[in-house]
């Protein structure tokens, strides 16, 4: 049996597949287990999983596509190919396998182009509330593992998953990250509580548009905290060079970290180490809340959310409309906090799971069941 990981998105989509990779290959080290890449961003992710899992030594592949990749890192400092064109143009190296896992959606525009016996399999790269998780696009995948019974549930309702093509596992990078043993150092020298800023890129929902640089603003202007700006990755993803320095020249030394595209991102660095969450729809929270802790959320956009499913973890914490009441919130944030634990923790459990530990195991494993059960 050949099955391929596939990793043709951005870089913090990496610690949600490669981790059930090294676990398979540990349990079935008969299949013929290959893992392609479509640029060099993923290299930092394949390192901590072999730290992790030093017998992890999969086949890699570069889905390399030279002239487009030289002129993509000029301009944006990222060799990244467009993932459709990656798709098509290595279509043939695709077609070999019997199944191609892969942490994002793109890959279900080639449904059509692979052989019957080539199973397409999911792996979603977060356990958010947001309706972008119902994509009909799910529907042309052969099999999806699910985080938690809340994803479960509404995934079903929807009719993108059905019963036997589909697993709940947990949430990957969170068993992942409590795998690697090495200390992270606190991400300032000062006794100052650090809350964490992590508006999402789709500007519709995102806070950053409206109220971004007044959120920086009025922390350059307090000595109560420490702030770290560090949206997902997606936001800066295709932002020139000019863009993102212009962006972290905002950063104060000792006070505030403007992060728009390091590996540190997406490393749980900064959910692991900020003491308050402050965002919008990002399911990063959900990392954040791997320990409870306080959280305030921005709806920049003056949605009716109560109720919503999509805006499920705005329960966790207070919700702002602007910088002046998100600032209160943060500074009662730590005394409020109580209100919100126990609502907290069962949100939690209900979206990653009970304990995320196994959940890397238990992927791997429901992913050879499926692929033995059509052999």
């Amino acid at each position: 049996m050949r099955i391929l990981f596939l990793l043709i998105g951005e870089a913090h989509q990496a610690l949600h597949a490669l981790p059930i990779a090294a676990e398979m290959q540990a349990i079935a080290p008969e299949v013929e287990l290959e893992v392609a890449v479509s640029g060099n961003a993923h290299g930092w992710a394949m390192d901590l999983v072999q730290d992790a899992y030093p017998a992890f030594a999969p086949h890699a592949k570069k889905l390399a596509i030279p002239a487009i990749s030289a002129a993509q890192k000029f301009f944006t400092g990222t060799d990244d190919p467009p993932r459709l064109v990656s798709l098509l143009r290595h279509i043939n190296y695709l077609r070999k396998f019997d199944a191609i896992v892969a942490p994002e959606r793109t890959t279900t525009i080639i449904r059509h182009l692979l052989p019957t016996r080539t199973k397409l399999i999911f792996t979603p790269h977060g356990a958010g509330d947001k309706a972008i998780m119902l994509d009909p696009r799910d529907r042309f995948f052969d099999f999806v593992l699910v985080a938690g019974e809340k994803s479960e549930k509404r995934l079903l309702e929807a009719g993108t998953i059905t019963p036997g093509r589909y697993a709940v596992n947990g949430y990957v990078k969170l068993d992942f990250m409590a795998k690697l043993a090495a200390s992270r150092p606190p991400l300032f020298d000062n006794d100052r509580p650090t809350v964490l800023y992590a508006p999402h890129f789709r500007p519709d929902q995102s806070s950053w548009p409206v109220m971004g640089t007044q959120i920086i603003e009025a922390f350059a202007a307090q000595d109560r905290f420490n702030l770290v700006v560090a949206p997902h990755i997606r936001l800066f993803h295709r932002a020139s060079k000019a863009a993102k320095a212009k962006i972290e020249s905002l950063a104060v030394p000792g006070k505030i970290i403007v992060d728009v595209g390091s590996n540190r991102l997406v490393d749980m660095s900064y959910t692991g180490g900020a003491d308050i969450y402050l965002g919008d729809v990002s399911s990063q929270v959900y990392e954040f809340l791997a320990t409870p802790r306080p959280c305030v959320f921005l709806n920049a956009h003056n949605v009716r959310w109560q109720g919503d499913p999509n805006y499920l973890f705005w329960n966790l914490g207070a919700v702002a409309t602007n910088v002046g009441q998100a600032m209160e919130a943060i500074a009662q944030a730590k005394a409020e906090h109580l209100r919100y634990r126990a609502i907290q923790e069962q949100t939690l459990a209900l979206s990653v799971g009970e304990n995320p530990l196994g959940a890397s195991r238990r992927g791997a494993e429901a992913i050879l069941r499926f692929l033995r059960a059509q052999a």
